[in-house]
């Protein structure tokens, strides 16, 4: 009796002696998969690296310190660890360093460091800017040195420049015409920040930092990102000094020659200002301009 003919399998008869089956999946149809597989690894990797870019783009332009392994003490100079910017909780988030001139002083230097380091690598500054006759109060941003916080951005070092003209003006009581704001590197853009919406006596600004998008560009990683998407780190001074009517001091000490950030960022800006290329001046030279500059917009004591 013939074996039934099971619908599932193929039909002996239909398919001619010697012929080999048909293949189950087209070459085509295999290609086309392995092409879209590969397309949508690729994009999870492009999306990933973008991620990393977007959480971490703050590496690239911090270099922070835990690290305080001098203070002015160091120095032999008389100074108070000033905890300050409580929150909600009672705790203090940012650490700096109140340095009282030798005599009763009509200036005081806010000073805002560069992004690498700390406050122990900012002790040389502080002495010199002591040197001048001011009082000094120099601060950690968050992220940096005793200062809290995981990691710092520049939505946080904004505040935390805010946070330390505060203190100075509402918790010592110091008008603002006998301030003057000192920023070095990342610290520059700060100044500028703090001179647009207080209104100081002054402001210096150091070696500014370039924009955070020419550091980004940089990086041959960065390049095939969409950084009009991702960036959220800018710091760029410009837009302040355009606010800010107060008198400015920009100063080159340490850039590259050929460079001048500095120079640059002073053409641009308004009136009153003044520029100093103080890179082959001799060592006190910063000192002096300095004393110059806060000759000028402080009132002297009387």
């Amino acid at each position: 009796m013939p074996k039934p003919h099971s619908p599932y399998s193929p039909n002996p008869s239909s398919v001619p002696l010697g012929a080999a089956p048909s293949p189950i999946v087209s070459g085509r149809w295999l290609l086309a998969a392995i092409a879209l597989t590969l397309l949508a690894a690729a994009v999870s990797v492009y999306g990933t690296l973008c991620l990393l870019f977007y959480q971490g783009q703050w590496q690239l332009l911090y270099h922070p310190s835990r690290t305080i392994t001098a203070t002015p003490a160091t120095a032999r100079l008389t100074f108070n660890d000033i905890r300050f910017d409580v929150t909600d909780t009672g705790t203090s988030r940012l650490d700096g360093w109140w340095v009282p001139a030798g005599a009763p002083a009509a200036a005081t230097i806010l000073y805002l460091h560069s992004s690498r380091g700390s406050l122990s690598d900012c002790v040389p500054a502080v002495v010199a800017l002591h040197g001048i006759g001011a009082n000094v109060f120099a601060i950690d941003y968050q992220g940096f040195g005793r200062s809290a916080g995981s990691h710092p951005t520049e939505r946080l070092l904004d505040d935390d420049a805010v946070a330390a003209w505060t203190y100075l003006t509402d918790t010592r009581h110091i008008p603002a015409r006998n301030i003057v704001v000192d920023g070095n590197g990342v610290g520059a853009t700060l100044a500028a920040l703090v001179a647009a919406r207080f209104a100081p006596a002054g402001a210096v600004l150091e070696d500014p930092n370039p924009p955070a998008r020419r550091v980004f560009i940089s990086d041959p990683r960065a390049r095939i990102l969409p950084l009009f998407l991702l960036q959220k780190e800018f710091l760029d001074p410009a837009a302040s000094l355009a606010r800010s009517g107060v008198p400015r001091l920009f100063l080159d000490r340490h850039s590259p020659a050929g460079s001048s950030r500095a120079y640059r960022l002073f053409e641009r800006s308004p009136a009153p200002k003044q520029y100093d290329d103080l890179r082959r001046a001799p060592a006190n030279a910063w000192q002096l301009a300095l004393r110059r500059f806060l000759d000028e917009v402080v009132p002297a004591r009387t």
